[in-house]
């Protein structure tokens, strides 16, 4: 079955110190099942490896790496569809910050499960109607 990809899924896939026993599992669904993605998730996927780099817990070269290797596992890409009101409104609902909500919006529009380590946004799934993947 699709899936939404959260970017701290995908960082797991190519951070050896993020890769979890969940995302190692989500990596190989993605091998044979389409998975989707707001177009924010490069920026998300950028900003984690950015961070890590700063942190000085991820060379520059390895995170140079790391994007190449995710800019060819390509994500079914979706604009986002929500009005800014809607997706503010469901970032309140939830309490979510609104790149968690725009994540939780297309997996609610696709009617998918979302593939998720992050808490917050973990932590509301069941609340709002969306399977974990």
């Amino acid at each position: 079955m699709a899936f939404v990809l959260d970017a701290s899924v995908a960082v797991g896939w190519v951070v050896a110190r993020q890769a979890t026993t969940y995302s190692r599992g989500i990596r190989l669904r993605a091998r044979r099942e389409p998975y989707h993605a707001p177009a924010l998730w490069r920026l998300a996927v950028v900003d984690a490896l950015r961070s890590l780099e700063r942190r000085r817990t991820m060379a520059a070269d390895a995170a140079e790496v790391a994007v190449d290797i995710l800019e060819r596992m390509r994500p079914n890409f979706h604009a986002a569809a929500m009005p800014f009101a809607d997706l503010l409104k469901l970032a309140r609902k939830f309490n979510l910050s609104a790149y968690d909500a725009n994540y939780l919006a297309l997996a609610l529009e696709l009617r998918l499960p979302i593939a998720c380590n992050d808490g917050p946004l973990r932590s509301v799934l069941a609340r709002a109607g969306v399977k974990l993947a």
